[in-house]
Parts: C-alpha cells; structure tokens; sequence
C-alpha cells in the first residue's frame, strides 16, 4: 500500500513538476518592459500602497487579492533583505505577480487531479492533469501578473470542495468551498456566476432533509461575504467607487461604452468567435474536438442516469462559459477559468472507449496526448525563443541610419525601436476614421519620416475587416501594403508558434486569433521604409473614402 501511494504521489508531482516548468519559464519575457496593459495598472495600484496608512488600491477593474499579495510579498521581501543585508531577488512588482500567475496555475493542475478522481480512476485522473498542465491557454496567463490564475486556482478549490460536500456532508468542506469563492471574488467580481453552483450544491444536499437548507445556505452565503469583506475590503468602504468602475467595465463587457481596444469585437458572432478564435489556440484543435464530443456524451450520460457530482460539474462550467461567452468582450482571459473543463470533458471522451480497450481507444488516445504535447511545444517556442520586439529592435539599430524618423501607431504599450537614436512621432491610428486633426497629423508626419511600423495587427485587421464602418482607416491601410503609399515593407518580424528540428521547420500563423492572445506576447512587426515620396495632399487624398 506505501508503495502505491509513493507510485501515485510521484507520478502527479512529475506531472506538476512538468506544468510548472512551462509556467515559470521565461516569465521575465520581454526583459521587464510592460507588454500587457493590465499588468501596468496592476503595478501602478501596487506602487501605491503603503501600510498601514495607505491600502486602498484606486483601482477596482481587479480585486484586491493579487494586488495585496504581490504588495505584501515586496515589503517581506525588502524587510529580508534589510535584514540580512543580501539582495534575495529584484524587487519588481510585476514579477512578483507573474510568480503568483505562475503559481497558482501550477496549483491548479493538482486541484484538476484531484476532482478528477470523483469521476475517474487514477490513470484517467493522471491525464486529464496532464493535459491542463500542457494546455497553452493557462500557461500563456501564467506568464501575465493578471488575476486569471489566481482566479482559476480558488475557483476550481471551490468546486473540489464542492464535490466533496456533495460526496460526504461534512460542514467543513462547505465551509472551505464558500471561503474560496470568497477568496475568487476577492481576486475578480466576476467570480460571483460560481454562486450557481455553490447553492445547487446545497440544494442537491438538502433534498432529504429540508430544514438543512437555510442553514447551510445562510452559512455559506455568510462566509463568502465575510471573506470578501477581509480580503477586499474597499468593495465595502468605497463602495460607490467601486459601483461607478463596475458600471464602466459592465459597460465595455456589454458593449455599451465603446472604446478602441473593443472593435475586434463588433460583428462577432457569440461561442463562434471563441470555436474560431480563442479555443483553437488555447488548447489546440484535437483537444478542442475530444472535449466537445466528451461534452455532448456527458449530458446524454447525465440525462440517462444523474448523478450529482457530474451534474455540479457541468453547471459550473456552463456557469463561466456561457455569462462570458455571450458577451460583447470576449478576450481570451475572460473564458481562461473554463480551459480545465476541456481537459476533463476530452478524457470524458476516451473513457468511453476504455472498456473495450480496442486499437481505437489506443489510438485517440495516442492521437490527443502527441497532439496536445506538439502543440504546446510550438507555443512554448514563443518563450523559448528572444522576445520578437527585441529582435525587431536591435535589427533596425543594425540596419537603419541612426536618425532615421519613425512613425508609430498610439495604442500599443510598448513602442518601437526600443533604444537608439530614432525620433519617433506617434499617432492614435484608431481616431483617424472621425478625426480630421488626426488625419492631417498623419498626412504630414508621413511627409516628414522616413520609416514607418506597424508594430502589430491591432489597428489594421479590425479596421480592414470593418470597411464599412471604417472606410478612411481601411483605405490608408490597404494603400499601405499595396504600395500605393509610397512605403515599401523591408521586413517582418514574427514568433508564431512552431515546430522546429534542423532546417524543418513549421509554423502556425496566429496573428488573426483574438488580438490579446498574440499582440502581447508575440506581435508580428511590419518594418516599412519610404520609397516614393508623395505631396501632403497627396497623402491625405487616401483617407477619402
């Protein structure tokens, strides 16, 4: 018996072990400059604490949890250091938080095996783990110090204990799933969906004894709200703060407040954006197959013959997927909470050809582990590899005159080249449609420079693929590439995913997924150079429609 448990204890360790190498990887990627917008904002409400006297974040578009968390890890940090006079690592804040990200996601592949064995024997429980600790979408927000991981990590805790109060009705697992859900609202409000299946919980629970139900339901609700209450504190002391941000960013999910880093989004069709864009990416097309056919079979099961783990399972997933998935944002990380569900669902899947043991089953399941394993190492060459903007950068120090203007599109966090002497004028590209000083701006500057980039498809592809509402920006931008404008691409820079081994080499273009899946971590950069110098008039003459 000591030898099996050692055998099991071993081989879920190697199987995080490998999960958290590919997590904390290169999580310094891009040497320290901030790529993801809401890492920068992250750090600003960090840099601006101070306790006791100053804990109050500004800053509710997150909870409180990581933000506390990397702050207080820095003054424990700062506080060593001091004290035994020796440096323990570089105090940045941001990542401290990818550390966190890095953590807790690593966390989550353990919390996925041990759900999984309410459903599954072992072996099948070591896979579905193993899948999720290959899976390329969570090791991505791994790498971000944003909220995601941690969000996942007490989500999923909240369901293990979930489960484990429907399986044995002991107080204190639902004690521990209220207190998590507690601690996931504390890390994102959005948390509050995963009430669903807390109170279906309870409510499968009470079904022979009535009278528990209020009791349990007071309790839990009690310790969800008392925990969100310590752990972020200024939901309740700035309340109408954090009312008006909620408001706002209810707005922008909604699509209410339109805002220019939402226009990927207008005409997009709901759950077929993420089939094409999100969920092919984030965990590569086999996987993305077996768990939608594991899917299907486990609600033909559950209609067959309930049973109530499976059943709080699935509302929990419908309950993350479907208020995300139907809204007007459908970034990559407001569905990232769902991506273990697809792991579990593709084992759901095989499961049903085990008993059989047929030269089928021993094929899907070489078929899905190989092709989860080559797809994420093709995404994890992105970190393997320098980061692109870098590359880009130093390129144009070794090939373009010192001096040399550049023009810019605003709205990218970081601008290129990254050092040298090259005066830059940046433009905010997406006011050029309703704009007219804008326009001329850029008809001027393009008279004047000698180079411009495009440093990713942000502006260009929603607005080409939008050329009704935005004739002028489309017109610009296809008289760009087409040559028309007198530029002339020199060169491009990309890190798409690839499969590389001596000169084979092959690659999986991303650029056109949901823009916050490449733009951050491996934009694709367009070098163009002046070759044909037109009028000012000439040059505005292309933003008629």
């Amino acid at each position: 018996m000591n030898r099996f448990f050692k055998k099991e204890a071993m081989l879920i360790f190697l199987i995080v072990l490998i999960g958290g190498f590919l997590r904390f990887y290169k999580l310094d990627w891009l040497q320290g400059l901030f790529s993801h917008p809401d890492e920068y904002h992250i750090v600003t409400s960090v840099n601006q604490l101070s306790f006791p006297s100053q804990m109050h974040p500004h800053f509710f578009s997150y909870g409180t949890v990581t933000i506390y968390l990397i702050y207080f890890t820095q003054e424990l940090i700062k506080y060593l250091s001091s004290t035994f006079n020796f440096e323990l690592l570089t105090l940045n804040s941001f990542l401290i938080g990818r550390f966190y990200s890095a953590l807790f996601s690593t966390l989550t592949i353990f919390l996925i095996y041990q759900i999984c064995k309410s459903f599954f024997n072992r072996n099948f429980s070591y896979l579905a783990a193993f899948l999720i600790a290959l899976t390329p979408g969570a090791i991505q927000q791994a790498h971000f110090a944003t909220p995601e991981s941690a969000q996942t990590f007490f989500l999923f805790l909240s369901l293990l204990f979930m489960i484990k109060f429907i399986k044995r009705d002991i107080t204190l697992n639902l004690a521990i799933s209220s207190i998590a859900l507690g601690f996931a609202l504390g890390v994102k409000i959005s948390s509050i969906v995963f009430l669903v299946p807390l109170i279906i919980t309870i409510v499968i629970n009470a079904l022979n004894n009535p009278p528990k139900l209020i009791k349990f339901l007071f309790l839990s609700l009690a310790m969800v709200f008392i925990t969100l209450n310590i752990v972020a504190p200024y939901i309740f002391l700035d309340f109408p703060a954090f009312k008006s941000n909620l408001d706002y960013e209810g707005g922008l999910a909604v699509g209410k407040i339109p805002v220019f880093y939402t226009r990927q989004f207008i005409n997009t069709i709901p759950v077929i954006f993420q089939l094409e864009k999100i969920l092919p990416y984030a965990l590569g097309p086999i996987l993305l197959i077996f768990a939608f056919i594991g899917f299907i079979f486990l609600i033909l099961d559950l209609l067959k013959k309930p049973k109530a783990s499976l059943i709080i399972f699935v509302v929990a997933f419908l309950s993350l997927f479907i208020s995300n998935a139907f809204l007007f944002a459908k970034w990559t990380r407001f569905i990232s909470p769902t991506f273990p569900f697809f792991a579990i669902f593709a084992v759901l899947f095989l499961q049903k050809f085990i008993r059989k043991k047929s030269v089928l089953f021993y094929f899907l399941a070489t078929l899905l582990l190989l092709s989860t394993t080559l797809w994420t190492l093709a995404f994890s060459s992105i970190y393997i590899n320098r980061d692109i903007r870098i590359t880009a950068s130093e390129w144009i120090q070794s090939n373009i005159p010192q001096g040399s203007l550049f023009l810019i599109e605003g709205g990218n966090t970081v601008d290129l080249p990254l050092n040298g002497n090259f005066p830059k004028i940046s433009i905010d590209f997406y006011s050029l449609e309703e704009n007219p000083i804008t326009r001329m701006r850029i008809a001027e500057s393009l008279y004047s420079i000698d180079y411009f980039i495009v440093q990713s498809r942000r502006v260009f592809y929603n607005h080409q693929r939008l050329r009704n509402l935005y004739p002028k920006t489309s017109n610009f931008y296809n008289a760009l590439f087409n040559g028309l404008l007198g530029f002339e691409q020199i060169k491009e820079f990309h890190s798409f995913p690839k499969l590389e081994v001596g000169d084979w080499k092959l690659e999986f273009r991303d650029e056109t997924a949901e823009e916050t899946w490449s733009v951050f971590d491996h934009p694709v950069i367009r070098v163009f150079k002046k070759s044909k110098q037109l009028s000012k008039q000439g040059y505005a003459s292309f933003f008629e429609n």
